[in-house]
């Protein structure tokens, strides 16, 4: 037993042992009141002298007379009540105690294996259907195990896809330099590709910095009054040209003005990342949508939508996760954009989903509220 049964177990014992006392008490003074001054069976008057000592009428005529037991002495001692009383509240005392310590057992132990490590331990299924705060404490408990499951799972993977996405430019820079040393006359060809190996590191480690201090919340760029509609007019208009390079077009419509005090590095990153994923995607020969509008007064939609493949419903969430690529597409990308994009947009209080068209492509929404 543990410290806590026994804190409950005199608690309950002292609260049912001063309510019986005093219910005791009450019934013996209200006995008393009933019964009057001067009315104790010693004070009584004698008995007719017809009537026997017990002071009961004679029989009738031919009958024999009741059993009735001895005389009133003033009756035995309530000893038998009082020890039935002590054991009835040691009883539920004990019971009430092992109700209320045997759950925060369960948590305990619950806790003690995710301090472990153990993260698929579930402590719900312990609380022999309970309803009340601390089975509600439970599902806490067991929410907290599968939201830290899921966190060293995605930091577990994330890491994984690191260190892939880090070794290929390395190895191609080392296959370099070994070239270079095999044959100078390519020193030249060697070192543009160096270069350009190196810069893509650079943009990957970029990447990966941006994702790391959104994720954890930090910044060091200040905050400012910006008008979101101008903002990605501007990266429309930029995103045209590179689309009109693929032979592709870009198409913006949008009015009005909508102002926000946040991050403008940041919300510029997302934009991009999501006009430019779109025209990367688009059929060559069509045309990216992006349309802006205020679905309510203090809330602006920008609504993004290509003319691609699509994405399959199963993953349509995991296109927002860090290196995501799905399986039969080729990028020249780190899957990087649009979880910069949903993480940058979320720290702004907004959101964004992505949903296929249902003539072709996907569309991507987002959503800001007013700030």
């Amino acid at each position: 037993m543990g410290r806590l049964f026994w804190k409950f177990f005199f608690a309950f014992f002292a609260a049912l042992l001063i309510s019986g006392v005093g219910v005791g008490f009450a019934v013996a003074m209200l006995h008393d009141q009933q019964r009057g001054p001067g009315q104790d069976f010693h004070d009584r008057p004698p008995p007719p002298p017809h009537w026997d000592q017990a002071g009961r009428p004679p029989p009738p005529p031919g009958e024999a007379p009741p059993n009735m037991g001895p005389p009133p002495d003033g009756g035995p001692l309530p000893l038998l009540p009082i020890v039935a009383a002590l054991l009835g509240s040691l009883a539920a005392s004990a019971l009430l105690a092992w109700h209320f310590s045997k759950p925060v057992r369960h948590l305990r132990w619950a806790l003690g294996e995710i301090a472990e490590g153990r993260f698929d331990t579930r402590v719900q299924q312990l609380m022999d259907g309970r309803r009340d705060e601390i089975a509600d404490l439970g599902r806490d408990v067991d929410l907290m195990a599968q939201k830290l499951d899921q966190l060293v799972t995605t930091q577990r993977r994330l890491l994984h896809d690191v260190s892939h996405e880090l070794r290929s430019p390395l190895a191609r820079l080392q296959a370099a330099v070994g070239l270079a040393r095999q044959d100078p006359a390519k020193v030249a060809a060697t070192l543009d590709r160096i270069d350009r190996e190196t810069v893509r590191l650079d943009a990957l480690v970029g990447h990966l910095l941006t994702l790391a201090r959104l994720d954890a919340g930090t910044g060091t760029e200040a905050t400012a009054q910006l008008d979101v509609v101008e903002l990605v007019a501007d990266i429309a208009q930029d995103a045209r040209f590179e689309a009109q390079a693929a032979h592709r077009e870009l198409r913006f419509t949008g009015e009005d003005s909508f102002a926000i005090h946040g991050r403008e590095e940041l919300l510029h990153r997302a934009f991009e990342n999501v006009l430019r994923n779109a025209v990367k995607f688009t059929a060559p020969g069509t045309t990216v949508d992006v349309i802006v509008d205020k679905p309510a007064p203090d809330r602006l939609r920008v609504m993004v939508c290509d003319r691609g493949p699509g994405v399959p419903e199963r993953e349509l969430e995991a296109i927002f996760e860090p290196f995501h690529r799905s399986p039969g597409t080729v990028q020249d990308g780190f899957g990087l954009g649009l979880a910069i994009a949903r993480r940058a947009v979320e720290a702004h209080g907004g959101t964004v989903r992505a949903a296929n068209r249902p003539d072709g492509g996907l569309c991507l929404e987002i959503l800001l509220p007013e700030r």
